[in-house]
């Protein structure tokens, strides 16, 4: 059987239950990574829907290339050379309305990649079976002398219709060695 709560023991008591707690100290914020103070997906998100002309230079970024993927939807790769991570922007043209205006384009997706484990490499150049469109990225390894590398670890897909990336599974996709 429980006794009773003597006079000092209840004072105790009370004094616990009305003393406030104090005030627990909220987290420090990491920092976040380079891209203009914001994280690498806001980052790319910012990109979406930004029109340009010729090319699209991105601040602190190095402009590694690109080219059309198949009319009228474009793709550019970039690299931070600080930690190896990878940009990747398409972009749909839009084509001008009079004869002899350059034409356009407007982003339409971004994807960002952190660098590859170091025996594998990150490629804009990927097929997809007997498809030759160059519409898939990839992150391969393979031997230093095949021009092809089938040993794809993560694959996306670019939707030739909105130019949209969109992850998929690996089976059948190959990458262009980079040192090819």
């Amino acid at each position: 059987m429980v006794k009773a709560c003597s006079t000092l023991c209840r004072s105790l008591l009370a004094v616990f239950l009305l003393t406030p707690l104090p005030a627990l100290a909220e987290p420090e914020e990491p920092e976040e990574p380079a891209g203009e103070g914001l994280a690498d997906a806001d980052f790319a998100k910012s990109f979406l829907g930004k029109a340009y002309d010729h090319e699209l230079e991105v601040g602190g970024w190095a402009d590694l290339g690109g080219g059309l993927v198949f009319p009228p939807i474009y793709i550019q790769q970039y690299r931070r050379e600080e930690d190896g991570t990878y940009l990747v922007l398409t972009s749909r043209e839009v084509v001008a309305a009079e004869a002899d205006t350059p034409a356009s384009f407007v982003v339409t997706d971004a994807l960002i990649v952190p660098q590859p484990k170091k025996d594998a490499a990150f490629s804009i150049a990927c097929v997809q079976g007997e498809d030759e469109t160059l519409r898939f990225l990839g992150e391969a390894k393979g031997k230093e002398d095949d021009e092809w590398w089938s040993d794809v670890r993560r694959a996306w897909e670019i939707s030739l219709e909105t130019g949209k990336i969109a992850s998929v599974p690996t089976k059948g996709v190959r990458c262009t060695n980079p040192d090819w």
